[in-house]
This record gives structure tokens, C-alpha cells and sequence, in this order.
């Protein structure tokens, strides 16, 4: 199970949201029309940025100059996969808080298993339900708001 428990606080969290805070959402995806859809449901969202990179060492660089509230995670990737990013991300402490989600075409129950043992918060297989990575992205902002309101 994933070390990033979902507070229960829903209405601590959308106070906190309300704030004028922009969200940072960082996806690292080398295909073109995933990036085109949720760059389409991140922007409903007037509180959250998208960053985009089409490759690992790219999703690394731009996580390193942005610190993004939550990661969306591509495992197949050109060069370095998803599972190495995050295990590069977890060694730098900046990201110790910040969740990242796997969004893969890899959808045996072994490859969920496997990504949640890696440290994903969440494993979202290919195609995935537009329901299922929302409330996977909500929830996920609601562990960095827990986190915000405990420094």
C-alpha cells in the first residue's frame, strides 16, 4: 500500500485550495494526445498549472526548477522510465512529500503491484477512466495540503 494516507478533511483541504494558491501538476508523457487530454482537464481547473516533459531526464529537470505539487508519471518512457524518475526524485528529501502518480499502459496486477511497492501513490492503467485520474489527482492534493498545514 502507498505511504501517502488520504486525509479524511475534505473541507480543511478546499479552504485551504480556495486560497489563490496555483497548483503545480507536472506530467511526464511521451505521447502527444495523453499530454492534449489532461492538459484539457487540468485547465476546468483554475487553480492548477500544467508542466508538461516528454521524457524521464526532462520530467527531472523540470520537477528539479518547479517542485510541482503532484507528478503524473508515464512508465514506458524514452531513455529512463517512470519507476527510475521516481526513484531519483525519492533520494532528493524536496520530494519526500510530493505524490506522484503512474499513469501506464503496463496493467497486469503484478505491474500495479510492483508500482505501488516503488512508492507511487496511486497506479492508473491505460486507458484510464477521466473519474478514476481526477479523483486520484484531488486526493493527491489533498495529502500536500495535509502536509502544508503540518509545517
Amino acid at each position: 500500500m502507498s505511504d501517502f494516507p488520504v486525509p479524511g478533511n475534505v473541507t480543511q483541504a478546499v479552504k485551504l485550495t480556495e486560497g489563490g494558491i496555483v497548483r503545480k501538476v507536472l506530467y511526464v508523457e511521451d505521447q502527444q494526445s495523453n499530454l492534449l487530454l489532461v492538459e484539457q482537464l487540468i485547465a476546468r481547473r483554475a487553480n492548477w498549472k500544467l508542466l508538461t516533459a516528454i521524457d524521464g531526464n526532462l520530467g527531472i529537470l523540470m520537477a528539479k526548477a518547479n517542485v510541482p505539487d503532484v507528478i503524473l508519471m508515464d512508465i514506458n518512457l524514452p531513455g529512463i522510465s517512470g519507476f527510475d524518475v521516481l526513484r531519483i526524485l525519492r533520494a532528493d528529501p524536496t520530494f519526500s512529500h510530493v505524490p506522484v502518480i503512474a499513469l501506464s499502459s503496463n496493467a497486469f496486477p503484478g505491474d500495479v503491484l510492483k508500482g505501488i511497492d516503488a512508492g507511487f501513490f496511486r497506479y492508473l492503467t491505460k486507458p484510464y477512466r477521466i473519474s478514476e485520474l481526477m479523483n486520484a489527482l484531488e486526493d493527491a492534493i489533498r495529502v500536500v495540503l495535509q502536509y502544508e498545514v503540518k509545517q
